[in-house]
């Protein structure tokens, strides 16, 4: 027997869901977070390949969906360079950046941005060997 539908059903409203304990994105952020979350489901499907699936772009998910990456500290710069166990000249080398510029960091007069910035995050969480 079929069950009996609500009020807003009937009017064709979707029934409202229970709020969730998490917060719930609005907006753009939510039509990205669906956006994923139904090609995510195609793939289960056997719908999308994974191929397809790796393939979400920018202009599906706007540049707010990439992560963030926090900003370093001068001595967290420090401390990524001594935990790796190499001179500023040797950093520098791997980051791809003058020896200088490191120098900088380390004493707060500039700070990294972008790549670098990156780059040092990723010798931060996996060592120097992730850049070899």
């Amino acid at each position: 027997m079929a069950q009996a539908k609500s009020k807003s059903e009937l009017k064709g409203h979707a029934p409202k869901r229970q709020a969730s304990k998490g917060k719930t994105p609005t907006g753009k952020a939510r039509v990205r977070a669906e956006i994923v979350e139904m090609t995510e489901i195609l793939h289960r499907a056997g719908a999308v390949s994974a191929a397809e699936l790796e393939k979400t772009t920018l202009r599906m998910l706007g540049r707010d969906a990439l992560p963030k990456v926090e900003p370093l500290t001068p001595g967290e710069i420090v401390g990524v360079r001594e935990a790796a166990g190499v001179s500023q000249a040797v950093m520098a080398g791997f980051l791809n950046v003058g020896v200088t510029t490191v120098s900088l960091w380390e004493r707060g007069e500039r700070k990294p941005t972008g790549t670098a910035l990156k780059l040092l995050h990723v010798v931060r969480t996996k060592g120097l060997a992730a850049l070899r």
